[in-house]
């Protein structure tokens, strides 16, 4: 590209105004992509505080991660994100990946060899141990099936529960799905949990064998795609992405709650309501960043029903002055969440550099289909409740607790949810058709730091090539080695 070229381009970029709505990771993740191409960026959010499911606090004088701990590495954007950052030096992988499930008479661990919690052997002693020799015997049938009755469900549940009976779907899968995913087996879709699943099934005549075949090929035998954090937690990469949005240039606003958007010639306006005043901001495109609620009530168009529905958790975090035991238990699943947590977690045994003497637990209560049994309790009583059942899930003994800590976090249904692809596509189609509008957030990619800050970048690049060359520039990217990307280095 000529020089005069180039500065035209830059100046062009520097002339063009984003507004950011929402400063969520998805929100800080768009708005940097678009300021370091030169774009001028405005970030706004209601409350003062950014990063949005990502949080730390103090409990009994020691930091711990409220939301987020950590991130799938499965699609490489988040280690991406944070060698960009400078963070690279700082990636943690978990010290303990130990998963267990339990059952009348204990907690056994979790069978290794299982796809979405099919196992490939349902004679294997620790898939037996978890359901039972009836259990056992049941889910042998599936190998008895003739192939005329395998087809293409979409329905995790009604295929294990056809297939391999409702042990296996009631003592592997569903504490699974609902641990993990916050979903019952029934609202799961079988091609997004487990991709290739159903073909195997057709190819190899049983659903074990399908489960074998693509543990054979897998990765991580257990399923679970590996997981990293940070030193000093997940928080780390939200100062990070505000440090660089200042070296930047980008202008950060809270407390501005925005109650409007409107459009008109190709230009936005955005209305920005504070305690003190309202005030009005001129766009050249807007990201809508914010969770769905609010999303819904800014974009011009509807939203799918079920892209707006939520997942209410109360997330009880105990820390407790006691040694690890002599049986450590870092994830358990349990089977009953209208009175157990859905997953208990030992973050003193997962991750590395906590405090020796010092053990943090972690209880999560409710998944999409039912209510936190902790809703109706006050904080004694929930702490109380949370204590109990962490001695008896993780052998962390109730009366060491020192502190405790209750927070309630709502956040969209997983992507693997049935119908949800759809849904996400329908949505994709209808922004695409709005001029200078982008829309990020969880809600809109599914949970989890992984997918989030895939589709910000995927979504901020698609906004940034159209305000820089139109909205004909297919097959244009921006990546590191773009010219605009090295105009100035930053100190």
């Amino acid at each position: 590209m000529a020089e005069s070229a180039f500065e035209k381009l830059v100046e062009h970029a520097r002339s063009e105004h984003v507004v950011v709505v929402g400063a969520g990771i998805a929100g800080l993740v768009a708005a940097l992509e678009c300021a370091k191409v030169g774009l001028q960026v405005t970030l706004v959010e209601a409350s003062e505080r950014l990063g949005g499911a990502i949080a730390r606090a103090e409990v009994a004088g020691i930091a711990v991660d409220l939301g987020a701990t950590g991130w799938a590495t499965r699609n490489g954007a988040v280690d991406a994100l944070v060698a960009e950052l400078g963070l690279g030096d700082e990636v943690v992988e978990p010290a303990n990946a130990d998963v267990w499930v339990a059952v009348s008479g204990g907690v056994q661990p979790y069978p290794e060899q299982t796809v979405a919690g099919i196992p490939a052997n349902p004679w294997d002693p620790m898939v037996r141990r978890v359901i039972g020799w009836a259990g056992t015997w049941r889910a042998y049938l599936d190998r008895l099936r003739p192939p005329l009755t395998i087809g293409k469900e979409r329905n995790l549940g009604t295929l294990v529960r056809r297939r391999m009976g409702g042990q296996i779907l009631g003592r592997l899968v569903a504490p699974l799905m609902r641990g993990r995913y916050g979903l019952v087996p029934d609202a799961v879709d079988v091609g997004l949990i487990a991709p290739g699943l159903s073909s195997a099934l057709t190819r190899t005549g049983s659903l074990a064998a399908a489960a074998g075949e693509l543990l054979a090929v897998a990765d991580d035998e257990s399923g679970v795609p590996p997981i990293r954090g940070l030193v000093g937690g997940p928080t780390r990469l939200v100062d990070a992405l505000i440090a660089r949005l200042g070296d930047y240039g980008a202008s950060v606003i809270t407390g501005a709650r925005v109650s409007q958007l409107t459009s008109s010639g190709g230009s936005w306006t955005v209305t920005l309501d504070t305690v003190d005043e309202t005030q009005t901001l001129a766009a050249d495109a807007v990201i809508v960043a914010t969770e769905a609620a609010d999303a819904t009530r800014l974009v011009p168009f509807s939203v799918p029903e079920l892209l707006t529905r939520e997942l209410v958790q109360d997330v009880v975090t105990l820390v407790a002055s006691a040694p690890a035991p002599e049986e450590q238990h870092t994830t358990v699943f349990t089977l009953n969440p209208a009175t157990e947590p859905v997953v208990a977690s030992d973050e003193t045994a997962r991750w590395t550099g906590t405090v020796t003497g010092v053990r943090v637990a972690r209880l999560t209560y409710g998944d999409l289909e039912t209510a936190p049994p902790t809703a109706a309790l006050s904080d004694d009583d929930v702490f109380v409740k949370a204590a109990r059942e962490a001695e008896a899930l993780l052998g962390l003994p109730a009366d060491a607790v020192v502190e405790a800590r209750r927070d309630r976090w709502v956040q969209p249904p997983a992507a693997v949810m049935r119908g949800r692809d759809e849904a996400a596509q329908t949505l994709r189609e209808r922004v695409g058709k709005v001029r200078g509008l982008g829309l990020v957030g969880a809600w809109v990619s599914g949970p989890g730091l992984a997918r989030v800050v895939a589709h910000a970048r995927e979504e901020a690049e698609r906004l940034r090539v159209n305000l820089l060359w139109g909205t004909h520039a297919d097959g244009v990217t921006l990546g590191e080695d773009h010219p605009l990307d090295k105009r100035e280095e930053t100190p």
